[in-house]
């Protein structure tokens, strides 16, 4: 079991193995998906943007350059898949189930075509929670759920996570065979990827290929660029030329259809500088991880808001909603992800949880 030092360095000084500022951007993170989205829902359009890059798409970009560098330490240092397949999977799955039970007996009743008990009559409801955790589309109103809202879906937030589950098993079979495992072929990998989705962007492939096939050279090539950082220690401390650089990079071509490579850049490079300190603050270090719960459960609570508040402005459904989404990504946390995180240590023979 990792444990986490009162010092930003680890083995060989490294930070990555040490305390270190992550869940605290993975709340950035979150929260700019939040304020992105308590504008697009009511108005369909998001104003937080640079470029036509809105902050909540880089967001969620930043969300899968993170987990690809933690993922390539975890199979890296651990080489221990059944392991690994139980944390990815404890991981996702309880706050997922507790989110999808909170829609058949909360959301759906209050908010549904068929209010209270007549909601748990309907297949549909039932269906769409099936699929949600066999990672089926997500992006339904099953039963009428928010069919009030100007966007009457349940949740919109959900549909990147069958990337990050493809990711997960994208990973484990490249260090299986190996080729994750070597630092050039990583690379390789890598630049095949991101010429794939620019092809894909920028060709008559862009309205031909199958759905889907975009967002998954998009999540594949940010999760890449975290895979990559691992097996580069170096690029994981970038000095102030390197970030001008990127960031000049970025402003100057975020425009062209070279703009996303360049917002993925500087992303990489800001949450190495700002997570991967050498002096982390304790606090920050050790703060819950209310990120994965602010990320599933904000967007009914922003269409519960909404469809109460019809007229409401988006300054005003943000500043209403916040405080509820941290409540319920805190008993999310709480109640349910930290426990089931904690069977990540479960030793069979034993029958107790390893120290």
């Amino acid at each position: 079991m990792e444990t986490k030092t009162s010092s930003g360095a680890g083995p060989g000084g490294d930070p990555l193995f040490g305390a270190n500022h992550f869940t605290l951007l993975r709340w950035f993170l979150a929260c700019a998906v939040v304020v992105g989205h308590a504008w697009m829902i009511p108005t369909g359009y998001e104003p937080t943007r640079i470029h036509d890059w809105t902050f909540s798409y880089l967001a969620v970009n930043g969300f899968f350059i993170l987990s690809g560098l933690l993922i390539a330490k975890s199979l890296s240092t651990r080489r221990n898949i059944v392991g690994y397949a139980r944390s990815r999977l404890l991981r996702i799955y309880p706050a997922l189930i507790l989110l999808m039970v909170a829609l058949l007996v909360l959301f759906g009743p209050l908010f549904g075509t068929s209010r209270g008990f007549a909601y748990l009559g309907e297949a549909e409801p039932w269906a769409y929670a099936a699929r949600v955790l066999l990672m089926g589309d997500p992006l339904t109103g099953p039963g009428g759920v928010f069919h009030a809202s100007p966007e009457p879906i349940f949740n919109g937030a959900l549909w990147t996570i069958r990337y990050e589950v493809l990711a997960y098993l994208f990973a484990a079979i490249g260090f299986a065979v190996g080729i994750l495992r070597n630092r050039w072929l990583t690379i390789i990998v890598l630049a095949g990827s991101q010429l794939i989705y620019f092809i894909l962007q920028n060709t008559a492939l862009a309205t031909s290929a199958p759905e889907g096939i975009i967002s998954l050279f998009r999540f594949t090539t940010a999760f890449l660029i975290g895979m990559a950082l691992w097996h580069f220690p170096k690029a994981r401390c970038p000095t102030p030329v390197v970030l001008l650089v990127a960031l000049l990079g970025f402003l100057l071509l975020g425009s062209t259809s070279l703009g996303e490579l360049f917002a993925n850049l500087l992303l990489a490079a800001c949450l190495m500088k700002a997570g991967l300190v050498s002096s982390p603050f304790p606090r920050l270090a050790t703060m819950p991880d209310y990120s994965y719960g602010i990320y599933i459960w904000h967007y009914p609570v922003l269409q519960s808001v909404l469809v109460l508040n019809p007229e409401i402005h988006p300054s005003m459904l943000l500043a209403i909603s916040s405080p509820i989404i941290l409540l319920f990504a805190g008993l999310s946390w709480h109640l349910v992800e930290r426990p089931a995180l904690r069977l990540k240590h479960w030793r069979r023979l034993s029958g107790r949880l390893a120290e």
